[in-house]
């Protein structure tokens, strides 16, 4: 048998996606039914050994697998098969049984992992031992001794072997154990049964001690034996089924068909072996649970060549097929809820899609969000949090019917899959998910919480695109749910323009991570001038952000920055852009001399975030960035909504000699209120009220007002949105300090400032 492996990709360096472990141990499963067929296929013990050892390199990450395998006259061990590094430089070496780690594990009698390297002394280690970092080795241990065992050699990559690794090679051992005992044991049958007449209590006797349960029939199919294990098995005695036929015992099911497997003895007289499909077979015993066998079966030749009759052996795997089961259990569900995962949901609605489209059948998604768990997750710590998302799930799962699909998709996010349903009947289930979570109760020690819920709904038609494009679309709904108050059903509709708007925001999210990944942002930059020096338009202005698409086009800020506003990304644009900045500065040395003063936007996620006040000092000092000439702009609103700590962040950056802008001043209410609570440099007036200063005279009156009560205080200002030549005139006559404008110049990439200095625009000084 020529076995074919897929490798299998290396595991997440991080927060993993979920996705990637599940398809790791998907890949796991896949590998280890490979190992059993071969091995129930009897395929020769040293291709078994080599294919095991194939396997176990992939499955582990190992760089060195090794085999080693008990001689017959247990005084040594030989590397019997190997894979990976050196493996050829060591398989076929023979150690006795006092050395090496193999000796070990026969001595000790437990698997070698994690550090008992440290136990051997000098004269215990071969050379190859002496230079490993890592070693797992795990025993085989046949059906009662010693066999050898398998060996991993350094992780791939790095690290420690871990509990799952030590499973796995568990697991490939007792199938190792379980060939080379099935190998011995026809071998020694078919020994005992030439020597029939003479030998015949001693076989018996060898019978009765092994591990499996061995009958022996007739060419008719009649019992003439069963060991103590069989009749444990089949829960019967010799007595009672000796001369009655092989299918008296029980019924025997093939495990793919739960169909009968019928004609044993039959296969095996014609055959010399039992079918593929006997591979694994079921046999239910009397207290209903069903026992996993593996059969194997040769016939019984007397010394002439003449087949007398046929010994079974049947090994039982119900453990084995326990865990195998449970690995693939844990590849769909979530293991603290027992629901299925978001792989599993994503997987039931492609298949959905599939249907709607053959059958034109309507089927629904319900995208759930609870609210408070946070608040009763931090309060009462992450224990109590599991344990309301297990009561809670538990409720949530006695209203879902029968074939419908309930998973947790997220820390406090579920998703619900209701197969040919209507909206209207799904928003019958909403409405009573809605009301079961707000009769819902949570006791934790001496506390009672209440949570409420935010539950997005969507069709799925045959017009639905895809499983990913139907739970963004359902997602955006749940949380437009969220935003209008929480506690309510927000049903998808895409013509609704808020949540279109929502849905496009979600979308830019993994694009802009991608982006900030790939160096994909472009820095611009944009002069600030003063009313006498209109000209200078290279020692002032305020740097910004461009987004180059995936083709390399051009993305204006206003389409990514609201989504890395909402999704919490624009912490990681604001340090992207003061690292680049600075870099770029100390790259270029004439610039930075030339540089009166460079501004730099914060976001209110930034304002006040003691992770972006050491990352803006750390660049200072790693690029030698003299502080005076980096002003940071903020938003008149952002500082207000968080006064405390936008003065002591203000403050901080102050004493390095940084300085500070307040942007879109006047927007506010309570402006002048707050404007000598915070010692800012620079006012920088509102746009809406500079655009048509020159005909309207409110605006006029606000922006002469701004700027007197900013001189007053010592501020100086700085006008937006100079987009003409008569703006930038009423702005001198008021006495404004600086503009900014594309009336003066329009934001260019910051690589321009390397050109030779040209007159970027037609404005000339006032006089």
């Amino acid at each position: 048998m020529h076995a074919t492996v897929t490798p299998i990709p290396p595991a997440p360096s991080s927060i993993q996606t979920l996705g990637d472990e599940l398809f790791l141990r998907n890949q796991q499963i896949s590998l280890f039914k490979e190992v059993v067929t071969a091995v129930r296929e009897r395929l020769d013990l040293e291709s078994i050994f080599q294919l095991v050892a194939t396997f176990a390199q992939h499955l582990i990450q190992a760089e060195t697998v090794l085999i080693p395998v008990l001689d017959e006259d247990s005084t040594h061990y030989t590397y019997r098969a190997g894979q990976g590094l050196n493996a050829d430089e060591i398989v076929g070496e023979s150690l006795e049984i006092s050395l090496g780690i193999c000796g070990w594990v026969w001595k000790n009698r437990r698997p070698w992992w994690r550090g008992v390297l440290d136990e051997l002394d000098e004269t215990e280690r071969n050379q190859w031992e002496k230079e490993v970092g890592n070693v797992i080795l795990v025993p085989m241990v046949g059906r009662s001794n010693f066999l050898g065992g398998i060996a991993g050699i350094n992780k791939i990559g790095g690290g420690d072997f871990d509990q799952h690794d030590l499973d796995l090679l568990t697991l490939l051992a007792s199938q190792i154990a379980t060939a080379i005992d099935n190998t011995n044991l026809i071998g020694q049958l078919e020994e005992a049964n030439q020597n029939l007449f003479s030998e015949k209590e001693k076989a018996q006797v060898t019978l009765s001690s092994i591990g499996d349960a061995v009958i022996t029939t007739d060419i008719e199919g009649r019992i003439d034996y069963l060991n103590p294990v069989a009749e444990r098995l089949f829960e019967t005695s010799l007595d009672q089924a000796r001369l009655s036929h092989l299918s008296g015992l029980g019924t025997l099911l093939m495990e793919e068909s739960r169909q009968p497997a019928k004609g044993l003895v039959e296969y095996c007289l014609s055959e010399g072996r039992l079918p593929s499909q006997y591979n694994t077979l079921i046999f239910t015993q009397q207290d209903g649970r069903n026992i996993y066998i593996e059969p194997s079966a040769a016939p019984i030749r007397s010394h002439d060549g003449h087949i007398s009759g046929i010994v079974f052996v049947f090994h039982d795997v119900s453990q084995t097929h326990e865990l195998t089961r449970q690995l693939s259990h844990q590849s769909t569900h979530d293991v603290l809820t027992g629901l299925f995962n978001r792989h599993d949901l994503e997987r039931k609605v492609r298949q959905a899609i599939r249907d709607a489209e053959l059958t034109d059948k309507a089927h629904s998604l319900l995208y759930m969000d609870l609210d408070q768990f946070k608040v009763i997750n931090d309060t009462c710590g992450h224990i109590a949090g599991d344990e309301l998302l297990k009561q809670y799930s538990a409720h949530l799962a006695e209203l879902v019917r029968h074939g419908d699909t309930l998973a947790r998709v997220g820390g406090d996010e579920f998703g619900l899959l209701l197969e040919n349903c209507s909206n209207q009947q799904a928003m019958l289930v909403a409405n009573k998910i809605l009301e079961m979570t707000l009769q819902f109760r949570f006791s934790w020690e001496d506390k009672t919480f209440g949570i409420g819920i935010s539950i997005g709904m969507i069709g799925i038609t045959h017009q639905s695109s895809s499983a990913s494009d139907v739970i963004s679309r359902v997602d955006a709904a749940c949380h437009m749910a969220k935003e209008a108050g929480r506690n309510r059903i927000y049903v998808h509709d895409a013509k609704d323009q808020a949540l279109r708007a929502r849905h496009g925001q979600m979308e830019w999210t993994p694009r802009i991570t991608k982006a900030l990944e790939e160096q994909r942002m472009v820095l611009y930059y944009q002069p600030i001038v003063h009313h006498t020096r209109l000209d200078d338009l290279n020692s002032h202005y305020e740097i910004l952000i461009r987004m180059l698409d995936e083709s390399g086009r051009l993305v204006p800020p206003g389409a990514f920055l609201p989504a890395a506003e909402r999704y919490n990304l624009i912490a990681a644009i604001d340090r992207w852009v003061i690292s680049e900045y600075f870099r770029w500065l100390a790259e270029h040395p004439q610039q930075l001399q030339a540089l009166e003063l460079g501004s730099i936007n914060l976001s209110g996620h930034s304002l006040g975030d003691e992770t972006c006040l050491r990352h803006i000092e750390t660049q200072l000092k790693a690029f030698a960035i003299p502080p005076e000439k980096i002003c940071f702009e903020i938003t008149e609103t952002e500082a207000i909504s968080n006064l405390a700590k936008a003065q002591g962040f203000i403050r901080k950056l102050k004493n390095h000699g940084c300085n500070f802008a307040l942007d879109d001043f006047g927007s506010g209410f309570s402006s002048y209120a707050y404007l000598k609570n915070l010692p800012v440099d620079f006012l920088k007036i509102d746009g809406m009220f500079v655009k048509d200063i020159h005909t309207d005279p409110a605006n006029y009156a606000m922006v002469e007002s701004i700027n007197h009560i900013g001189h007053v205080m010592g501020r100086q200002t700085i006008a937006e949105f100079v987009e003409n030549h008569a703006i930038q005139q009423t702005l001198s006559q008021l006495g404004i300090d600086y503009m900014q404008g594309y009336g003066i110049a329009k934001p260019s990439p910051l690589s321009d400032l390397e050109k030779p200095i040209e007159l970027k625009t037609g404005i000339k000084p006032a006089r």
